[in-house]
């Protein structure tokens, strides 16, 4: 469809529009005002072999190019009646002839005889993403269609790059090439419609349904992208596209977005009313699309998780609120060399040192928005919320719609028992960024708080589908599945943690304590059980907690074999069932490397009475 610059009048041309939908006007061919018929030679040249379809403009025919043994592909322009209009038509077109791109059909030559212009271009082997959908009759899965998008982002950076708008992207315009070796590529296969970026172009082409309101006067890279996930949404759903004929339908209205809230989140802010709050590059686009492949996808354990908005969990740290999350940094902030030492300060949890840098880089750029943003931080670990509150007004003066800035806001509503507001922020965030995994977790996490354990347990498992070897989430699920004593879900979770993540000893110990004290009656499978799981952690580990729950694995080992209970199969890390006296030692001496190690412990008291109750001189 082409539409006038000043009026947004849609003149009727031939357009192809996707077969499953009867939302998209189906408009007539022009084959018949074509001169080309098969067996004619254009040129002299190229021998018109079939037609094969109309394009936004004009009729296109499959060639063989007689000089060079090759098949291509020859668009013929829309006619007019003065041969230097065609002329000038086809000249203003020769820009398209620079644009090399392995996503991109190449353009071979342009031709113009009398009234009529032609563009010869690479013929591509494969199907339409539009035949594909049709010959399956169903939509693409959620994971192939987010494929084919990803394969194609390139071209439109590429595009970009080059100030060019490629104006009508939709699943016909993509064609899957499976190339010599077996592998497949996605390319744009129509150039026709590619105009220069300027402010009021002449001409403007565009399918309805998928381009953007105002993409009729004023399009841009920017209404591209709209294209683009209203394409995504329809190869997801085979929505209607009139309904809305503009931005996304209910969530629950069709079931690739019900069962991935994280590609309609995506989805929605992609053809969003307002402009400005879409995606704006296509880099910024590709970075979120990525994420949302992870959470639909999933991902193999120990691949660290990339992203170009938040720190790797692997660099950051655990602080009062769980992962930090941190923020990139601004590479062009004037104090960045500062910032750097400050968060290696911050890491180390030395936190009068990460003061003192922060503060330096606010005297060295008071514009600093990351500088007060991480002194924010700093002051949520220490308590000091009337100074971070200071400092997040300060961040806001400085760009008061920078997502950052909700981050930490979030994050100090929720180190202030404000869970509700927090989860607002975090939600808004997820809006925003819908695939970064730091606000997804930070929601389950409130979620918790709030006592809401079956929604943070959806949540968290989302986050490990992505994020299989983060193990706060893996604690985090584990505690909710603890409270809603789902001891089966709990012993899968903790038992495939990995023994090279950072909290492999965190794990062990809450498997030892939920065989021990929360699965009833406690029995000596248990027993054997909890006394594995401490047992991985020999040699591992000096923390004071491996001795206590040692000391609880003879204690319960003890308590059993007293009433004959035990199976005197069973040896207890080299000890067998019936040697109750040497239960009762070692668990004593478990208890008392726990005290000596742990000086000030809330349950001081309650171990010395454990360990005086197995005590040998005590008498029964």
């Amino acid at each position: 469809m082409k539409f006038c610059n000043r009026c947004g009048f849609r003149f009727v041309v031939s357009t192809t529009s996707p077969a499953a939908s009867a939302a998209i006007e189906q408009l007539p061919s022009v084959a018949s005002q074509a001169p080309l018929t098969v067996g004619s030679i254009l040129h002299n040249k190229y021998r018109i072999t079939k037609e094969i379809g109309a394009g936004g403009m004009g009729t296109v025919y499959l060639a063989e190019d007689q000089i060079l043994k090759r098949l291509v592909v020859i668009k013929v322009l829309l006619t007019d009646d003065d041969p230097d209009l065609v002329t000038q038509s086809v000249k203003e077109r020769e820009f398209l002839a620079a644009i090399k791109h392995a996503n991109i059909v190449s353009i071979y030559d342009f031709i113009t005889i009398g009234t009529r212009g032609y563009i010869v271009m690479e013929y591509v082997h494969g199907k339409t993403l539009d035949q594909i959908i049709e010959e399956q009759g169903c939509p693409l899965d959620v994971e192939t269609a987010i494929k084919y998008i990803l394969g194609i982002l390139p071209a439109f950076s590429y595009l970009a790059k080059l100030g060019l708008v490629y104006c009508d992207f939709k699943p016909q315009n993509v064609m899957l090439e499976i190339l010599k070796d077996g592998s497949q590529i996605v390319k744009l296969i129509d150039l026709g419609t590619v105009i220069k970026h300027v402010p009021h172009p002449d001409d403007v082409y565009g399918t309805h349904g998928f381009y953007a309101p105002e993409a009729v006067k004023t399009p841009s890279p920017a209404t591209d992208l709209y294209s683009i996930c209203r394409t995504l949404a329809y190869m997801t759903t085979l929505m209607d596209l009139a309904a809305p004929i503009f931005g996304m339908p209910e969530i629950g209205k069709y079931k690739a977005f019900s069962d991935h809230p994280e590609l309609y989140r995506l989805l929605y802010r992609g053809t969003h009313p307002k402009a400005e709050k879409r995606f704006q590059r296509v880099e910024d686009l590709a970075d979120q699309l990525m994420g949302v492949q992870g959470l639909v996808v999933g991902r193999k354990p120990g691949v660290p998780v990339g992203s170009r908005l938040f720190v790797s969990s692997i660099t950051t740290t655990t602080g009062k609120l769980g992962p930090r999350g941190e923020a990139v940094l601004d590479e062009h902030d004037k104090a960045i060399d500062l910032l750097r030492v400050g968060d290696q300060a911050l890491r180390n949890g030395r936190f009068t040192g990460a003061l003192a840098m922060f503060k330096q880089a606010i005297s060295h750029n008071v514009n600093s928005l990351d500088a007060h943003l991480r002194l924010a931080e700093v002051m949520i670990e220490l308590g000091d919320f009337a100074q971070v509150e200071a400092e997040l007004t300060w961040a806001q003066r400085l760009d008061a719609k920078n997502w950052k800035i909700s981050w930490y806001t979030g994050r100090f509503l929720e180190a202030q028992g404000q869970f509700a507001a927090a989860a607002d922020k975090y939600q808004v965030l997820l809006a925003e960024l819908p695939g970064e995994l730091p606000p997804l977790q930070a929601l389950a996490r409130v979620s918790a708080s709030q006592g809401d354990d079956t929604g943070a347990i959806h949540l968290y498992t989302s986050v490990l589908k992505a994020d299989p070897s983060n193990t706060d989430a893996i604690l985090g699920v584990t505690n909710s599945l603890l409270n809603l004593q789902q001891w089966d879900e709990v012993t899968r979770v903790l038992s495939g943690v990995s023994e090279s993540v950072a909290k492999y000893v965190d794990a062990q110990l809450l498997l030892a304590d939920l065989y021990l004290n929360r699965i009833t009656p406690l029995t000596s499978k248990n027993i054997e059980y909890a006394a594995q799981a401490v047992e991985a952690l020999a040699g591992r580990t000096e923390d004071a907690r491996y001795y206590l729950a040692r000391g609880d694995v003879y204690n319960s080992a003890w308590q059993l074999a007293r009433t004959h209970q035990l199976s005197p199969d069973i040896t207890i890390e080299g000890i067998p069932a019936t040697a109750i006296g040497a239960l009762g030692a070692a668990a004593e001496t478990s208890y008392k490397e726990y005290l000596r190690r742990e000086l000030h412990p809330a349950d001081r008291e309650a171990v010395v009475r454990r360990s005086l109750k197995v005590a040998a001189w005590r008498l029964w």
